[in-house]
């Protein structure tokens, strides 16, 4: 069982005061989704670090399913479980899937892997591939280099990064079916990936 020191702040207040800022409209990013995924055949999803619920409302409405969200932090699980009732929310993290091999359609991320240091991303990106049986969906800041930003105090709690360079270096087969960014929506510029996996 994985429990690294970035883990421990987000299941804290930290990640409360976060869940309480975290205020976004299902409905004002679903174009985002129509974009990254339309036209895909979807019918089990995976968001892990999902907080509030709101990307998987989204999705929900979207694709007609049933979703599930991976969210460590207790408070947030709460607020999640009591927005939609068509959302699943399971206590866990990035590290610890419990889920089969190859169980989701899509598994993802949204602003998740940036608050994974160095030497623990190659697990996270293993995990989020595992249980993924077709699609991976990465959304985060992206840098050339690694770039540590300072995160409300703390330093060792964010990083920006070529993502898409380190699922390939693991990964070199998987396809970038699509690209590109978002920003005003969510109050910060977010790249993102959307990967096929080698069959």
């Amino acid at each position: 069982m994985v429990n690294t020191q970035q883990l421990q702040v987000w299941k804290s207040q930290f990640g409360k005061d976060y869940t309480d800022r975290n205020l976004i409209d299902p409905v004002q990013i679903k174009p985002l989704f129509k974009e990254m995924l339309g036209g895909l055949k979807l019918e089990t999803v995976l968001e892990v670090g999902c907080n509030r619920g709101h990307n998987l409302i989204a999705i929900a409405d979207i694709f007609k399913i049933e979703p599930i969200g991976i969210e460590p932090n207790d408070y947030a699980r709460l607020q999640a479980r009591q927005k939609d009732k068509r959302i699943s929310i399971i206590n866990s993290d990035i590290f610890n899937i419990p889920f089969k091999d190859n169980f989701f359609d899509l598994s993802f991320t949204s602003c998740v892997l940036i608050h994974v240091s160095l030497k623990d991303l190659p697990k996270a990106i293993r995990e989020l591939y595992r249980v993924s049986r077709r699609y991976i969906l990465c959304a985060e800041f992206y840098n050339e280099e690694e770039k540590e930003i300072n995160y409300w105090g703390h330093n060792n709690l964010l990083w920006k990064r070529d993502f898409k360079k380190h699922f390939l270096d693991i990964y070199p087969k998987m396809k970038i079916l699509r690209s590109g960014f978002y920003g005003e929506e969510v109050n910060c510029r977010t790249d993102w990936w959307l990967f096929e996996k080698h069959s």
